[in-house]
């Protein structure tokens, strides 16, 4: 009996730490996701200093210039009360150094580094003598803004193409279409009030062209000034990404609750099993 009560108490021993170690790896997952979520909201709502479609004409390590074709604005600022004025560059130089969005290694590292000839879309921010990266550097296609689509490395995962979506859309329509939802049990994105879906993970297809329904939605912006009541959120691959209408906020605020009645439930059913074996 001793010898059973003794098991019984280094399997709640064991417990404890596996506890605490799954909440801490939940904890750094929510803290990703509701920050790529944070970066991209922000980029697409003028918190930035500037917002850059350009080509990259000299590459130092530390010094790399950027000839501006277009400036994107966002019909929306992330503080309206104090919103952030959007500069006009012609020329741009970034003094810190910085890898494209999505192009990184199992271990974090950049696999592809910025070249002379590459385009561009960059969330920048003023810094010293020049300008740094502010919510996101992307390799994109084209310099026209219209038809460019974000760049990708082979076998991008969902998120990826998902969150490449939601920034063609926002830079295809000139920064009016800003507001997205990210449904990541479907692997879908939908866009503005109308719910538009403009990326569907089920299908092996996936068009450059922006659907007609998004067509439709830029052109009732122009007439009536569109008042956008879903938040975007961020997430990890797959049914890790929750669906979320809302604010940024309730991106964070949901997979907190539903990850902490996860973690209750399992320690409940796995201290009764420890607690009844001991017990005999």
């Amino acid at each position: 009996m001793s010898h059973i009560a003794k098991g019984g108490m280094i399997d709640l021993k064991i417990l404890r730490k596996s506890g605490i170690v799954l909440i801490l790896l939940v904890i750094l997952v929510l803290h990703t996701n509701v920050y790529a979520a944070d970066a991209l909201y922000r980029l697409m709502h003028n918190d930035h200093d500037a917002l850059v479609i350009g080509e990259i004409i000299s590459a130092d390590e530390n010094d790399i210039k950027v000839r501006v074709e277009k400036g994107i604005i966002s019909g929306k600022d992330l503080n309206v009360s104090s919103a952030k004025k959007q500069l006009k560059l012609v020329e741009a130089k970034i003094v810190s150094s910085f890898s494209y969005n999505f192009f990184y290694n199992e271990y974090g590292n950049s696999i592809i580094n910025p070249s002379v000839g590459d385009y561009v879309l960059l969330s920048l921010e003023k810094y010293e003598t020049g300008f740094k990266i502010a919510w996101g550097a992307y390799k994109v296609d084209s310099l026209d803004y219209k038809n460019l689509s974000v760049v990708l490395p082979e076998d991008p995962n969902v998120w990826a193409k998902m969150e490449a979506a939601a920034i063609k859309a926002f830079v295809n329509s000139d920064g009016k279409v800003n507001e997205f939802s990210f449904d990541g049990y479907a692997k879908t994105v939908h866009a503005g009030e109308e719910q538009a879906v403009i990326f569907d993970g089920s299908d092996e297809y996936e068009s450059d062209v922006i659907p007609e329904d998004i067509i439709n939605i830029l052109e009732d912006i122009n007439t009536t000034e569109a008042s956008a009541s879903v938040g975007i959120i961020g997430g990890a691959d797959g049914p890790t990404s929750i669906y979320i209408s809302g604010s940024p906020f309730n991106a964070l605020i949901i997979p907190i609750i539903v990850s902490a009645i996860l973690i209750f439930i399992i320690g409940l059913a796995v201290g009764y099993f420890v607690k009844s074996k001991s017990c005999k």
